[in-house]
């Protein structure tokens, strides 16, 4: 794990021959930069901490038409080196990459006043003097200034130190939660393929994992991977800058703007709600205005739509909703810049508070605005209360919210453990499979349940509950399954539903029948059991099918077949002709049925029904008793 630190400033203010100067090694590999003697592309250099931490520093170009490249440099990292040399001060890509930086809240740095030794103390004092003013109100306001000089050395290992010194005073990235990594670089190698690198924002990556780059929406396997200034190794995780090679990647299918994850878990989008900080020196953000978006190390085209349907004037602070004309890669909590669209210059930027929003419609507009509020200023506990009120059923599945969010696990976890304890909200299960429903939602389903088995009883009464496998078909058929499971053993546990056998009873129905569902009970079997051996036939006349099934349900009744039903007690006697008849020799179906006096089909609903109580068994095509009963 390591830190990031990114350079900012002017072009041609010596921010790359600093960086060779600390670390040893020229971050502007390419021919035309050491052609031109400026910096186009990003470039990447080392640094150790004496604690054994990494410092990953990247350089990014100066020059007003690569800003776009040094807004995917900066994207990432977790301070700057702020480079203004001292003979020609605060220019305007100073100004406007400090913009950058602010809006996308790096708000630790160094500032390194360069080539000193071209100027006079008296330059240098003023110097110092302006960038002191350009920082002022912005976060970084107070960093140190270090002089230097690349040509001399002057300041070269006063500012190493204070790097090193601002490096370990910074907390390192979590490698918890899901591997993800934005591409801000590509190339091939022969041998190799395609490889592609980036900063590690989130969880941990290793060797032969399944890498998912979007938006592109295909998967790969890794085959190798390098960590910071070492090839070969098993792992990286966040903070880290990560360079893997993925088997059969072709350079075409990835670009600047990708990102590599765990499968699964990136989202794509092309409309996001957002809050968006205009500078206070370029123009009003006009409604439908085409800009340019920036987000991760992504630049795409968008429109933005204030929310409150006027213009955001230059300075202030407001909702603007952005319909992207390519999808990126982003979630809530992420930070972008918009550049003008002509001429292209920095104009604002902010935060993005929800993603895959539909266009502002104004009579839905005061809704809106209170829903960007809270997201804006509300708590981690109002967010999810308000997420699952929302949503169908009233529940949220963890993972999958804590992804779209991008709130942080540990704070998640405080505002469900704070609902619980006020009684808001329930978990149901745990893991991946965790949801957590609103109480009042689960309240509301065991009424239901309740319900259902209760309107059961009153109208089948001879049973001994509603078939458990039933309940569903009695509930709205939106009703997750897990939720039914969970809802029913919670009023298991407070013993408001008992659970018999396959049945499901409320607390206080008889388990057996009495008074006049007894004597019901005895006259529909009496009037089965006047059909004898060759079985009733249904329906019956007294009685519903479900009051017959009621019975076979409490082994009042036997089913025989579809539509035919006897009882026990002919049970009992079919068992006895058999043994009177037979006692322990074998006998053949044909036999049965002269014993039984009825015809062949019902002759073998008998055999069937004797093997499968086990008092009769077969022996090739004969059967013979058991005698189980015999003493």
């Amino acid at each position: 794990m390591g830190v990031i630190i990114g350079t900012a400033g002017h072009i041609d203010h010596g921010k790359s021959t600093l960086m060779l100067k600390l670390t040893g090694r020229d971050p502007d590999r390419l021919k035309e930069e050491k052609a031109r003697g400026i910096t186009i592309e990003l470039g990447y250099v080392f640094m150790e901490t004496p604690s054994g931490k990494t410092i990953s520093c990247i350089d990014v170009p100066g020059h007003e038409k690569f800003v776009k490249t040094m807004v995917a440099g900066v994207s990432t990292v977790d301070c700057f080196l702020l480079v203004v040399s001292a003979d020609e001060g605060v220019m305007p890509q100073t100004r406007e990459h400090l913009d950058i930086l602010r809006l996308l809240e790096v708000d630790r740095g160094i500032v390194a006043l360069s080539k000193c030794d071209l100027v006079d103390e008296e330059l240098i004092e003023l110097a110092q003097e302006e960038i002191m003013e350009a920082l002022k109100g912005t976060p970084a306001e107070g960093a140190p200034v270090v002089r230097v000089s690349s040509v001399t050395g002057q300041g070269i290992e006063q500012l190493r130190e204070a790097i090193v010194n601002m490096a370990e005073s910074i907390e390192g990235k979590s490698s918890e939660g899901r591997f993800k990594m934005p591409v801000d670089r590509i190339f091939s190698l022969k041998g190799f393929g395609t490889i592609i690198c980036g900063t590690g924002l989130s969880g941990t990556v290793r060797e032969g994992d399944t890498i998912e780059l979007q938006p592109a929406g295909k998967q790969y396997r890794l085959r190798e991977l390098g960590v910071n200034d070492t090839r070969n190794v098993k792992s990286g995780t966040a903070g880290d800058r990560i360079a893997l090679n993925l088997t059969g990647l072709k350079k075409e299918d990835v670009h600047r703007g990708s990102v590599a994850g765990e499968p699964g878990f990136l989202k794509i989008l092309s409309s996001l709600d957002t809050i968006c900080t205009m500078l206070s020196v370029n123009i009003d953000l006009l409604v439908r205005q085409r800009v340019r978006f920036h987000v991760g190390t992504a630049e795409v085209m968008a429109r933005a739509v204030p929310v409150e349907g006027r213009p955001l004037p230059r300075g202030e602070t407001g909702y603007v909703h952005f319909q992207l004309e390519h999808p990126v890669v982003a979630m809530p909590g992420d930070r972008f810049v918009i550049r003008r669209y002509s001429p292209v210059v920095t104009i604002g930027g902010g935060v993005i508070l929800d993603t895959d929003t539909s266009k502002v419609r104004s009579r839905f507009r005061a809704a809106r605005m209170e829903h960007l509020d809270l997201l804006s200023h509300g708590d981690v506990e109002d967010l999810l209360y308000e997420a699952m009120e929302d949503a169908q059923g009233h529940f949220i599945q963890v993972m999958s919210w804590i992804d779209r969010t991008g709130v942080e696990p540990v704070e998640f976890q405080e505002a469900v453990e704070s609902l619980e304890k006020q009684g808001r909200a329930v978990t149901v299960g745990e893991g991946k499979s965790a949801r957590i429903m609103l109480t009042a939602a689960v309240e509301d389903l065991q009424k239901k349940i309740l319900g259902s088995v209760k309107t059961f009883h009153r109208r089948v009464p001879l049973s001994p509950g509603l078939p458990s496998a039933f309940l569903a078909r009695n509930l709205p058929s939106e009703t997750p399954v897990w939720a039914i499971r969970f809802s029913l053993a919670d009023l298991e546990e407070k013993g408001e539903i008992e659970r018999r056998g396959e049945f499901l009873a409320v607390a206080d129905f008889p388990a057996d029948l009495e008074g006049e569902h007894a004597v019901a009970a005895r006259y529909i079997v009496s009037d089965i059991e006047k059909a004898g051996l060759k079985g009733c036939q249904l329906p019956l006349s007294n009685c519903t099918s479900e009051d017959v099934d009621g019975l076979i349900a409490r082994g009042m009744v036997i089913l025989l077949t579809e539509g035919l039903v006897s009882t026990p007690g002919i049970y009992s006697e079919a068992v006895r002709k058999v043994s009177e008849s037979f006692g322990t020799n074998q006998f053949r179906l044909g036999e049965l049925r002269e014993s039984l006096g009825v015809s062949r089909r019902i002759a073998l609903l008998w055999a069937e029904l004797m093997d499968s109580s086990g008092d009769t068994k077969r022996i090739d095509d004969c059967r013979v008793l058991t005698g189980k009963d015999k003493t």
